[in-house]
């Protein structure tokens, strides 16, 4: 079975400013992006990735290939105008690695989550086997309120059957690739998270342990929490 992944790296930023996009910022010696992408290259159930990204960076993201040895690596597609028009590029860009295997998976991953364990990468892809679509979570720890205007509260909700999904996630290749070619732009674009068209499609999404450090950068204080965590997992191996 032949697996690729599709790197969402198309982001502009904004909410952290700054000029340069988070996922190409130098965090622990290298790009965020090199980071994620690296973790992908040690996955074994991986076999081929694709960064979904804007032009202007397809020239710089392919010079990090050759100089990190990012070997899995096999192009790039154009982001976009939203994330959900990024996967059906990166899904229509990826069938030419997948033509011939029934049984292939896809996994969407944010650029910006360079902590991303590799045991968690390949549970994703193990879980394939008995799910068409599976994604990490984890439990909700806060008390969580409703709220109709913003400013008082209107509705507490259970805990206990609250959870939080973190990227990346898998999909079946085959059946995912015709929901985003079959669904109309407009109808896309009102979605947002990867598994929210085949769950409105009636899929059954299976859900799996996330991981803690699995942080996805938004913030500038998201960068330097991101700083000491790589610094430490490079200490600990």
């Amino acid at each position: 079975m032949r697996n690729v992944a599709l790197v969402l790296s198309g982001g502009t930023g904004d909410r952290m400013g700054g000029g340069t996009p988070k996922q190409y910022r130098t965090v622990a010696g290298k790009p965020v992006l090199v980071h994620t992408l690296e973790r992908l290259e040690r996955c074994s159930a991986i076999d081929g990735v694709f960064v979904i990204a804007s032009p202007q960076w397809t020239d710089r993201i392919l010079e990090w290939k050759e100089a990190f040895g990012l070997e899995k690596l096999l192009g790039a597609a154009p982001a976009g105008a939203n994330r959900q028009l990024s996967i059906r590029n990166g899904l229509l860009a990826a069938r030419r690695f997948m033509d011939g295997d029934e049984g292939a998976g896809v996994m969407i991953q944010d650029a910006v989550r360079p902590l991303t364990g590799v045991r968690l990468l390949e549970d994703l892809m193990e879980n394939l086997r008995e799910a068409a679509c599976v994604m990490p979570v984890l439990p909700v720890t806060d008390t969580t309120y409703t709220s109709e205007d913003g400013r008082w509260v209107s509705g507490l909700l259970e805990r206990s059957a609250l959870y939080a999904g973190q990227a990346p996630e898998a999909f079946r290749y085959w059946p995912y690739l015709a929901l985003y070619r079959d669904t109309p732009e407009a109808e896309l674009s009102s979605m947002s998270g990867s598994c929210q068209l085949p769950y409105q499609a009636g899929w059954n999404v299976k859900m799996i342990p996330g991981e803690r450090e699995n942080i996805k950068i938004t913030y500038a204080a998201d960068l330097k929490i991101c700083e000491l965590l790589l610094h430490g997992q490079e200490e600990s191996l």
